[in-house]
């Protein structure tokens, strides 16, 4: 008989070894074993039942089962009071060893989420540690910052992006016109909406021919061929034809929904495709958004997007309108830029709000390794797209020239009209 010790190590006894290192945080009830709900749940999620059946073999449990690593009270209280709380949290560490696994995200994603129905905890998970054996054999982003900047030519400033509205229902001719007059602002990318992929009415590589087309005729006038993103969501036998057909087509990156697509799915069209791949989060709330289930935004959006080769990725911040904690929306940035060993970083995408008045806080928070998204603060700047991504370029180069924006604005028209519309952040 196994001792009552065997699912339990200490962290340092798996610290060099390859496991996964899952940390969850769940609430129970005060006069609940956690220990056992803890040792119970690392045994589900790995051979998978707590009966002893036939098959299962001491060295199969070595190999194979998972091993808890930490229970934690969250506060730490370790005392008993008879007038104490109903519940108390836990941060609960589990090491599961990655031979069961392999270097797939959707079958690392089914075995720190996925829940044996006997053996399953509410837990959301909070964070995944991988060993560097791991790791080194994901692709990740084939591009990254560097890549990327190169393919742009933008090495001293934070790239510019716009993202083509209104979302749905352009013709790809129309769509060409504003791509051309936003093109005419010298902005180094401007991507689909997620709202659009392949339709009917507006197939990607008719986008592709036409958008590059008008990136071409804008850089006759200033020098800057914009990089056009088109977006090819879609199941992945779909998506994977058409992302290859828009590259023989002539697009110099592609994008996709991951969340909706799979992460899986994002992981093989990087492989797929030699060009830049942008990662839309598009679907990924429902992952980090509750309390006590899925997982956190830093994982959702940080992590696995970069382990499944995002070049660049969107992330969701405090001041746009969403009610992320600060604490998180730059934790999923440091997911993306932080280093890694074998993985080129995420340069991250800010969407949501940017104007030329939110540069700042912007680069404050974050460095200037980021992209910003601007949507509506240059389709709906006062003097039109192009005047818009000049005031937002104006912002730019007075943040880098360590000159305050409303300084800069009193001698450029472009930004002085678009802090006046939006204000400062």
């Amino acid at each position: 008989m196994p001792s009552p010790l065997h699912l339990y190590r200490l962290p340092e006894q798996v610290r060099d070894d390859d496991y996964i290192v899952a940390t969850y945080y769940l609430e129970l009830p005060a006069d609940a074993d956690v220990m056992a709900r803890t040792a119970a749940f690392a045994i589900g999620q790995t051979i998978g039942t707590w009966l002893p059946v036939p098959g299962i073999t001491d060295e199969m449990r070595a190999r194979h089962e998972g091993r808890v690593i930490g229970v934690l009270n969250a506060p730490p209280t370790d005392l008993q009071h008879a007038d104490g709380p109903e519940s108390f949290g836990y941060f609960v560490r589990i090491a599961l060893p990655t031979l069961n696994v392999g270097p797939s995200i959707p079958m690392i994603l089914t075995t720190v989420l996925g829940n044996d129905s006997s053996t399953s905890v509410e837990a959301k998970l909070v964070d995944l540690e991988l060993p560097d054996s791991l790791a080194a054999q994901f692709s990740g982003p084939k591009f990254g910052v560097e890549g990327l900047r190169d393919l742009l030519d933008v090495h001293d400033r934070p790239i510019l992006l716009n993202m083509i509205k209104p979302c749905t229902g352009l013709t790809p001719e129309a769509g060409a016109q504003i791509f051309y007059e936003t093109a005419l602002g010298g902005i180094d990318m401007i991507k689909d909406d997620e709202l659009i992929a392949n339709p009917s009415y507006s197939p990607v590589v008719e986008r592709v021919r036409l958008f590059t087309a008008a990136a071409a005729r804008a850089a006759e006038q200033t020098g800057v061929e914009t990089l056009y993103i088109p977006n090819v969501t879609d199941r992945p036998d779909r998506m994977l034809d058409t992302a290859r057909r828009a590259v023989d087509a002539g697009a110099r990156a592609v994008m996709v929904t991951y969340a909706t697509a799979g992460y899986g799915s994002l992981e093989a069209l990087a492989e797929s495709v030699d060009v830049p791949v942008l990662a839309h989060f598009a679907g990924a709330a429902p992952y980090f958004e509750g309390p006590s289930t899925g997982m956190s935004a830093p994982l959702a959006m940080g992590l696995l997007p970069r382990l499944g080769g995002a070049d660049m990725a969107l992330v969701t911040t405090p001041y746009g309108g969403y009610n992320i904690r600060k604490v998180q929306y730059i934790r999923t940035v440091h997911q993306m830029l932080l280093e890694r060993p074998s993985l080129k970083p995420t340069i991250p995408i800010i969407g949501g709000g940017v104007h030329p008045g939110t540069v700042d806080r912007y680069v404050s928070d974050l460095g200037s390794d980021i992209v910003l998204g601007v949507g509506g603060a240059i389709q709906g700047h006062p003097s039109g797209a192009a005047a818009g991504v000049r005031a937002m370029k104006q912002a730019l180069e007075a943040r880098m020239a360590g000159v305050p924006v409303a300084e800069a604005a009193a001698s450029h028209e472009e930004l002085g009209q678009a802090l006046a519309a939006w204000g400062t952040l």
